[in-house]
């Protein structure tokens, strides 16, 4: 790192200017490319400097060269090795953090250094910013150690806050504080006894060394927020070119993601008509199922046919044996009439033999056998002709499924194939490993660099921040500073009049020196004079002279006793006003800002104080001046001066009442008002507190014995007139308190007796210096009525604790005292010039002077008067008996309202003072807090534990929900199987009962049948009766004739007949007809069902092979039990980091800030903290998705791609249209309308269950 004082050069590399070299190494540079930085920081051009003679051209921070965006860029993918990203951000926190320092040199010059580093991995040489700035020092040094304590210690934690030359990776400002502390009063403390100049009370005014620092350092900060402006442009320029690069990656990122989106969703398309597919596939296997179930009900009809039939077979056989036993019969009988015919009659009428009526009867057996068979196969074409219809129909179902199956199929390869071919599109675009490792970099180095600058724009925004708050402190100090100027003006005003008195006194001082050194020389030659007469008599006297020295001794000792009990007493009361000031102090430290503010509780106390303090020091004035300045009993020429004093010092007397009444009210009016009142008045404490410092300078005057009858009283008219303007707007006007009229009247006649004091000892001046002349007499008329408003005021004065004496809305107390006042005045200032004036017995003072004099006394007061015109004396003499007047009127309302101010006393006994009231209200407050607190720190705890139970809750019915869910799926699934179970038994019952229906019909048929073939084996019996043996014997042989094997049917001769047998050939046709029907009945059977089965395993052998899926692979159920864990857990930690009240009862009152602002950190941490373990979570879940998803990424050595349909049907929200359904309706609201139904892939196939059980009912 090179020193502060030697130059810096900036390296801005060509390309034509590299040379091969090793790696990690430097590079070679043309002049022409180099720029020299002075130590101010301005920057020189070779160039120009070299090529001419000109001074060297300055150029300022702003023209500092650029690297193109696209160097830039080049430079940040040269390594994604951490070792240069750790380097890389180490050289950007160091160029972005600046500090300040104290400079070795005490010089007011400002030097920035820059420091160099040569990256490990970069080709390129950064330069950074001005690491340390210098502070300027001033020359002059602070005189309090204080501000010199704190300014070492200041420099020693710049000294720590100075990082390292390598390796310093902190990123932060150090700020220093102004070394002024506002409020304290830069000055030279002076000794109190020492009488300052002018000139120095004029120098204390200036702010001193401390304010030109704070100047320095404010240019200093202004400066440092020029460079970090600077600084910030350079930024943004990167920021800008940074963007428009991202927004070219991103543009391009989305031209790949729509063309990937668009492929995810032609695929989910495909997806979805395959999935209809499969669906349609179910349901064809369905109604096949359906058709089996048909064709197996069939088949046991027909093997119960088939029983039946067994079961007619064997009755046939039955019959059979029967017909052998009848021929056995018939032979037997033939054996017993051989040759004998019977006759029989037809039904013409001819002769027939019995073996023609047998066969007759047998043909009608036949004719009826015949038309049953007929009937039957009736029967069963008919049912043929159905179960055809019914196949044909199912047959042109499927052939339509079968061939929108192979439209989707067809669709499906289609698709697949275009999906091979977007594949390969996809993989053109992103291109081989070498693609995707250059942009896996260059979005690294773009996240690297976009953390950069949101650092250093974080950086930017706190120096903007701390500049913000320098610039509030500097403000709020020039505000201090005006503050104290204007203080100071005001002491420099105050000294210069203590100055002016002093100087006076010392004038005075000087005097009284000359006349006690003239006093003193006179007692020395008295004293010699005495000495001398005491060696006379120093024999005479010996006893009583050994005597007075042990007087004189014991005297002393006693004077020196008391004055050290004196002074020790003093100290004591000094050490207790100490401690009752530290007392205040403390208490008031524990007091809240409210209590101190303008206008506060601390602003009322004062003025509740400040009231008896006035009236503390106007009673001291009173009583030191009445001691100082006695009545003079005889006033004559030799005592005028004496009896001016006194009258002087009445009517300052007067004002100093006035004063006290005015007072009185004040303290009258802050005891009996509101608290609210007491406040609003407490708010101008200052200015009445401004009031106070007259009396102390006539108290001040008092004691260096200045007081005389030149003595002015224009401040304490001042100090009167503001408090009686104060007092109504103050506290009357809101009408909480009223006018203590006793107190007032007793301090109005007190001013009143002072004044007629005044008045008098002046008209006695005037008598003593002029007895004769023009208004004498007028002068000599005022003084009794002078002596009965006397005597009347001292009547008045016995009601002052009584605040309201009756005396009706119209009396006005305070102006009985004006006329009195300017009365006193004008003869004041009368007698005052006739002292002056010279006498002697020679020239005597005219008689007519005294009207001059009263008249230009008179003029002296007209503008409170009003009118020149009138005449002096009866003025005077008007007013004096109006005067008289009004004090009598009052004297008697007084004496008629006796009887009632005892009862006003005792009503007014209760009252309390709003102080107390305030004080009561402010602890009630105080401890309602204490309550409220109490009662939140318990709120907090029940709310903790509401927090918990209701957490608690929340799981169980996260728990019973699923449960819910669970349970009410299995139930739609045993419902679903409810109701096919019950279509399935109603469909069998149904099938049952035509099943048992056709049985009972065909069982009616064939007992109709048995039935018939009892009747006819009855009549065969009765027959074979009836004929003879040998008849039965030729039938039965003739019958074992013409029968071969099979069933036959004898005939029988009829009676009285020949003898030979007779063939029936009509029998065994139909026997063979019946046989060859059945056959063929039984090989259409088999050749229908032989044509169904194949047909079926067609079917079958063309149907899609049944999906079956695959298993999920372990170390993907692994990955999604992980994620699942770690989002349970982050679930975990969000609730557990809700924010909650701090506890501060365990914590000091002056550390609750600190632990706040500590709490708010951590809290802001950990929820950064959990924000980023979310996104990062997210990220983890959607990777996941992508790898799950087939066909939903694109697999690369660093990472997964999603593909772009993936990303555009992840960012579609847009809604399919899947289908139409068209309902009928009466209502005409929603007639011809279009509802649109959003619903998800569930809800759409129930929504299409719903509809094919309703279009297909049972």
């Amino acid at each position: 790192m090179s020193s502060p004082s030697t130059p810096k050069i900036l390296v801005s590399p060509a390309p034509s200017s590299r040379i091969p070299c090793k790696e990690n190494h430097g590079m070679f540079v043309r002049q022409t490319q180099l720029t020299i930085l002075t130590e101010t920081g301005s920057r020189i051009d070779l160039v120009n400097s070299s090529a001419s003679t000109t001074p060297q051209q300055i150029t300022s921070p702003d023209d500092a060269p650029r690297s193109t965006p696209k160097s830039r860029l080049t430079s940040s993918r040269t390594s994604l090795s951490g070792k240069s990203r750790e380097s890389r951000s180490r050289e950007d926190m160091s160029s972005s953090t600046s500090s300040l320092a104290s400079s070795a040199d005490m010089s007011t010059k400002k030097a920035s250094s820059f420091v160099e580093k040569t990256p490990t991995t970069a080709s390129k040489v950064k330069t950074g910013i001005p690491r340390s700035t210098p502070r300027r020092t001033s020359k002059t040094s602070v005189p309090t150690t204080t501000k010199q304590d704190s300014k070492d210690e200041g420099e020693k934690v710049l000294e720590e806050a100075t990082p390292e030359p390598e390796g310093s990776e902190t990123g932060f400002v150090e700020t220093l504080k102004p070394q002024f502390t506002p409020g304290q009063v830069v000055s030279t403390p002076t000794p109190p006894h020492a009488t300052p100049t002018p000139t120095r009370l004029l120098g204390s005014v200036d702010p001193g060394p401390e304010f030109e620092l704070l100047k320095e350092q404010l240019k200093d900060y202004q400066e440092k927020l020029e460079t970090m402006r600077i600084r910030y442009k350079e930024k943004s320029h990167e920021l800008e070119s940074l963007n428009l690069q991202l927004e070219q990656a991103s543009e391009f990122k989305s031209k790949i993601m729509e063309a990937q989106s668009s492929l995810k969703k032609e695929l989910e398309k495909v997806k979805r008509e395959k999935q209809e597919a499969l669906e349609a596939k179910e349901e064809m296997a369905d109604i096949a199922d359906t058709l089996e179930m048909a064709t197996l009900d069939k088949e046991m009809a027909e093997e119960k046919a088939e029983s039946l039939q067994k079961d007619l077979e064997q009755a046939q056989e039955r019959i059979e044996e029967l017909e052998m036993e009848i021929e056995i019969l018939k032979s037997e009988l033939s054996d017993k009439s051989e040759g004998i015919t019977t006759q029989v009659e037809g039904e013409d009428g001819q002769p027939m033999t019995f073996k023609m009526k047998q066969i007759l009867q047998q043909n009608d057996k036949l004719k009826d056998t015949l038309v049953r068979l007929r009937d039957l196969s009736a029967h069963e074409k008919h049912e043929k002709q159905k179960l055809l219809k019914e196949f044909e129909e199912k047959n042109a179902e499927f052939d339509q499924v079968i061939k929108a199956n192979d439209k989707l199929k067809t669709r499906i390869n289609e698709m697949e194939e275009q999906m091979e071919e977007l594949h390969g599109y996809v993989d053109a675009a992103l291109g081989a490993e070498e693609m995707a490792e250059t942009l896996g970099q260059q979005k690294l180095t773009l996240e690297d660099k976009i953390k950069e600058l949101e650092e250093a724009v974080m950086e930017l925004e706190e120096l903007q921040e701390v500049n913000d708050q320098l610039q509030e402190g500097f403000k709020e100090q020039e505000q201090d500073f005006r503050q104290e100027l204007d203080m100071k003006n005001l002491q420099v005003w105050e000294a210069q009049r203590k100055t002016e008195s002093v100087l006076e006194s010392l004038a005075d001082r000087e005097l009284i020196i000359v006349k006690f050194r003239e006093l003193v020389h006179k007692m020395q030659e008295e004293n010699q004079e005495l000495r001398s007469q005491l060696e006379l008599s120093s024999k005479s006297s010996s006893l009583s002279s050994s005597l007075l020295p042990e007087m004189l001794d014991f005297k002393k000792m006693f004077a020196e006793t008391k004055a050290h009990a004196r002074a020790i007493e003093l100290e004591l009361r000094h050490m207790e006003i100490q401690q009752a000031q530290r007392h205040v102090q403390y208490l008031i430290s524990f007091m809240p800002d409210s209590f101190l503010s303008r206008g506060g509780d601390c602003d009322a106390i004062m003025l509740v104080l400040l009231m008896p303090r006035l009236l503390a020091k106007c009673q001291v004035l009173i009583s030191q001046l009445r001691d100082k300045f006695t009545a003079v009993a005889t006033v004559d020429k030799t005592t005028a001066t004496s009896a001016k004093q006194f009258s002087a010092m009445s009517r300052f007397c007067t004002h100093i009442h006035l004063l006290q009444g005015i007072l009185h009210q004040f303290t009258h009016s802050l005891n009996t008002c509101k608290p609210a009142t007491l406040l609003k008045a407490g708010a101008s404490y200052p200015d009445m507190a401004q009031q106070e410092k007259a009396l102390d300078g006539y108290i001040e005057m008092l004691k260096r014995e200045r007081v005389d009858e030149n003595l002015s009283t224009d401040s304490l008219e001042k100090i009167v007139n503001y408090f009686n303007t104060v007092h109504p707007t103050l506290l009357l006007s809101s009408g909480d308190c009223t006018v203590h009229q006793g107190q007032l009247l007793a301090d109005l006649g007190k001013a009143l007796l002072c004044a007629i004091d005044s008045a008098q000892t002046d008209i006695n001046i005037i008598l003593a210096l002029l007895p004769e002349g023009e208004g004498v007499e007028t002068l000599k008329k005022i003084q009794p009525h002078l002596e009965s408003l006397r005597l009347q005021v001292r009547q008045v004065r016995r009601r002052a604790d009584i605040s309201d004496l009756l005396l009706g809305s119209n009396s006005d107390l305070t102006t009985i005292t004006k006329p009195m006042i300017m009365i006193s005045n004008i003869i004041a200032t009368t007698a005052g010039r006739l002292i002056v004036m010279p006498t002697d017995a020679d020239n005597p003072i005219p008689n007519s002077k005294l009207a001059e004099l009263l008249k230009l006394s008179f003029d002296k007061h007209y503008d409170i008067i009003g009118d020149r015109d009138k005449n002096v004396l009866s003025y005077i003499e008007g007013c004096v008996e109006s005067l008289v007047t009004n004090v009598g009127n009052i004297v008697k309302n007084l004496q008629d309202n006796e009887d009632k101010y005892l009862s006003i006393k005792n009503d007014k006994e209760g009252e309390e003072p709003p102080l107390v009231l305030r004080a009561r209200k402010v602890k009630e407050e105080l401890n309602q807090m204490a309550t409220v607190r109490r009662k939140l720190e318990s709120k907090e705890e029940d709310l903790r534990d509401m927090k918990l139970n209701l957490r608690a809750k929340q799981e169980e019915l996260a728990e019973m929900t699923l449960r819910k869910d669970i349970a009410e799926k299995k139930m739609k699934d045993h419902e679903l199987t409810i109701e096919t179970l019950k279509r399935k038994l109603e469909e069998a019952y149904i099938q049952s009962r035509r099943k048992e229906k056709e049985f009972e019909e065909t069982m009616d048929h064939l007992q109709k049948d048995i039935d018939s073939l009892e009747l006819e084996k009855g009549e065969l019996k009765d027959k074979l009766k009836s004929l003879p043996k040998k008849a039965a014997m030729e039938m039965m042989s003739s019958s074992t004739m013409s029968l071969s094997g099979d069933m036959s049917l004898s005939s029988i001769s009829e009676r009285g007949g020949g003898a030979g047998p007779v063939k029936v050939v009509e029998s065994a046709l139909l026997i063979n007809e019946v046989k060859h029907l059945k056959s063929l009945v039984i090989q259409e059977r088999k050749g229908r069902m032989s044509e169904q089965t194949k047909k079926y395993l067609n079917i079958l052998n063309n149907l899609a092979p049944i999906y079956v899926p695959k298993k999920v692979p372990d170390a993907d159920m692994k990955r999604i039990d992980e994620l699942q864990k770690k989002l349970k857990q982050l679930e975990k930690d969000y609730w557990d980091n809700l924010y909650t009240p701090t506890d501060l009862s365990a914590i000091k009152f002056e550390h609750w800030g600190t632990a706040i602002n500590t709490r708010i950190t951590k809290f802001e941490l950990k929820r950064n903290e959990i924000k980023e373990r979310t996104i990062a979570l997210h990220n983890e879940i959607v990777q996941e998705l992508i790898r799950q998803k087939k066909g939903g990424h694109v697999a690369s050595d660093l990472r997964l791609f999603p593909s772009p349909e993936m990303v555009k049907a992840a960012q579609n929200s847009e809604w399919v249209e899947m289908c139409e359904i068209t309902l009928p309706t009466t209502d005409p609201e929603i007639a011809g309308r279009t509802i649109p139904l959003k619903v998800d892939i569930p809800t759409f196939n129930q929504i299409r269950n719903k509809l094919y059980i309703m279009a297909n009912p049972i």
